[in-house]
């Protein structure tokens, strides 16, 4: 469930639903798979990746995990491999205004996320996580709607600190969930 009064943590997105439908066509077999979800949400796309077997850690901002815990604890196996995790995005060491910067290791097989472009001030700290948390084998597969122009300006600075993209095309997303105004991207060191 979502819980649209507390705010954009706990609200289904689009972004979210086209990745999530992505990752159940995509050519990929995720049992074992480490998956780091960075601003899970409600956890939609955690909990798909679960049940498609992935050791998934759903991570959001410290005070917004009642509703992604609810929903992992009714949706995956008590005993399975998830967890839910606070997450504060930026440079680990120092602290932003969400908190101090979350450690969340770079052992990573994917880290995964649906619509994390929305702000100016949070996109900065999410570039600096994603340099932190991506070994040179780390993919990752991000959805986000595209608002404004200015939201492309994430993939030239990706560029700018040695990660390549590639945009998904159409015909390898799911052929009823996907927009064109939304992007899935597959991110990797260079």
């Amino acid at each position: 469930h979502q819980d649209t009064t507390a705010g954009h943590a706990a609200v289904l997105w689009d972004a979210a639903r086209v990745l999530t439908k992505y990752f159940e066509v995509m050519p990929q077999d995720w049992k074992g798979k480490k998956v780091l979800d960075l601003g899970s949400g409600c956890g939609l796309t955690a909990i798909a990746l679960g049940k498609l077997g992935a050791n998934i850690t759903m991570t959001e901002l410290p005070g917004h995990t009642l509703v992604l815990q609810a929903n992992a604890e009714a949706n995956l196996p008590a005993e399975g491999s998830w967890k839910v995790k606070d997450c504060v995005w930026g440079k680990v060491g120092e602290t932003t205004a969400w908190g101090p910067v979350t450690d969340m290791g770079c052992d990573w097989d994917f880290v995964v996320g649906a619509d994390l472009i929305y702000s100016d001030d949070s996109t900065p700290h999410l570039l600096q996580t994603l340099q932190h948390v991506c070994n040179e084998k780390t993919v990752v597969i991000i959805s986000f709607e595209l608002r404004r122009k200015k939201d492309l300006d994430f993939l030239r600075e990706l560029k700018a600190v040695g990660f390549g993209f590639r945009k998904i095309p159409a015909a390898e997303l799911h052929p009823v969930y996907n927009a064109e105004e939304i992007g899935v991207f597959r991110i990797q060191r260079e």
